[in-house]
C-alpha cells in the first residue's frame, strides 16, 4: 500500500518552454492555446470486484516534421446570363491561369480542376409598390488544386493568379508523404521513455512494475492551416460627451494571424527543434498498464 501511496504521489515531469520576457502584439490574443487534446496524469485504477490496483505509466511525444510538398487551392466563380455563358468565362479564365503556372514550372499532372456548384442567381426587380424576385442568371464555382514542392512557388502562383483575376486563395494543405515512419519514430521514442520512468520508479523509488499491456495509444497531427491564431491590436478613447444625435466613426481595425505551435511543456520529449517556418506537428500519447512486481 505504501508504494502504491507512493506512485500516486509521483509528479511526472514534462519539458518546460522557454519564454521570452519580451510581448509582441499577440498578447491581444484571448483565445487559449490549441492542445494535443490528451488528458494526462491519471496513473492508477481500481479495477474489478476484488478492488486490484492497476498502475499506468505514460508517455506524451512532439514531432516537428516539414512538409515534403505542400498543396494550394484556388476558388474561383463566374456568374452569366446563362450555364453556357458563366462556363464560357469560366473556361477562359482557367485556360490563362493554367499556361501562368505552366510557366512557373507547374506541370500539368500537378494541377486538378474540381466542379464545386453550379447555381441559380436571382435578383430583385421593383414596380410601383411591388418587388418582385426573378432569375437573374446562373453562377459557376471551380476550385483549382496545384501540388508543389518550392515552397517559394506560392507567392509567385498568387502574383500569377491576381494577374488573371483569381484572388480567393482557399487554403494551403501541407503533406507528408511518409507518415508511417513518422509513427515508427514517435512509438520509439515513446517507448524509450516509458521504459526510462519504469526504471526510474523502481531505481530511485522502489516501485517495482511489470507491464501487463497496452493500455492506450493515440496518435494526432495538427497542420499549420488549424494552428493559426487571430488578433486585432489597438489602443482606442471614450466617447465622453455624447449625445443621441451624435455620429460617431470609427475606424477600421486591422485583423492578423500568427503560427502558434502546440507549447512543448505538454511533452515528455520533442523529435526535431521547432523550425522558424510553421511545421507539421504529429503527436503520439502512449499509456501501459502495469502490476506491481512481488
Amino acid at each position: 500500500m505504501k508504494k502504491a501511496l507512493l506512485l500516486i504521489s509521483i509528479i511526472l515531469s514534462a519539458a518546460s518552454a522557454l519564454r521570452a520576457q519580451e510581448a509582441g502584439a499577440s498578447v491581444y490574443n484571448k483565445s487559449a492555446r490549441k492542445t494535443s487534446g490528451v488528458a494526462t496524469g491519471n496513473l492508477i485504477t481500481m479495477d474489478g470486484k476484488d478492488s486490484v490496483a492497476a498502475y499506468y505509466v505514460e508517455a506524451n511525444v512532439l514531432m516537428n516534421m516539414k512538409a515534403d510538398e505542400y498543396i494550394a487551392l484556388f476558388g474561383l466563380a463566374h456568374e452569366g446570363l446563362t450555364v453556357a455563358d458563366a462556363n464560357q468565362k469560366m473556361d477562359a479564365q482557367l485556360k490563362q491561369f493554367i499556361i501562368a503556372l505552366d510557366g512557373l514550372g507547374v506541370k500539368s499532372a500537378d494541377v486538378f480542376i474540381d466542379f464545386i456548384a453550379q447555381n441559380r442567381v436571382y435578383d430583385y426587380t421593383s414596380t410601383s409598390n411591388t418587388i418582385t424576385e426573378k432569375l437573374s442568371g446562373f453562377e459557376v464555382k471551380k476550385n483549382v488544386a496545384v501540388r508543389y514542392k518550392d515552397k517559394s512557388l506560392l507567392d509567385r502562383m498568387l502574383a500569377a493568379a491576381s494577374r488573371v483575376g483569381i484572388f480567393d486563395l482557399i487554403k494551403v494543405d501541407y503533406i507528408l508523404s511518409d507518415i508511417n515512419s513518422v509513427r515508427d519514430r514517435l512509438m520509439e521514442e515513446a517507448s524509450r521513455i516509458i521504459k526510462k520512468k519504469e526504471e526510474s520508479y523502481s531505481r530511485l523509488l522502489g516501485i517495482k512494475l511489470r507491464p501487463q499491456g497496452v493500455f492506450q495509444e493515440k496518435y494526432n497531427a495538427f497542420f499549420p492551416s488549424e494552428m493559426y491564431a487571430s488578433y486585432t491590436a489597438f489602443e482606442t478613447g471614450k466617447v465622453v460627451d455624447y449625445r443621441s444625435n451624435t455620429n460617431v466613426l470609427q475606424k477600421r481595425k486591422t485583423s492578423t494571424f500568427y503560427f502558434n505551435p502546440l507549447s512543448v511543456s505538454e511533452f515528455d520529449s520533442v523529435v526535431n527543434a521547432m523550425e522558424v517556418e510553421p511545421v507539421v506537428q504529429c503527436t503520439l500519447h502512449l499509456k501501459v498498464r502495469y502490476t506491481l512486481a512481488q
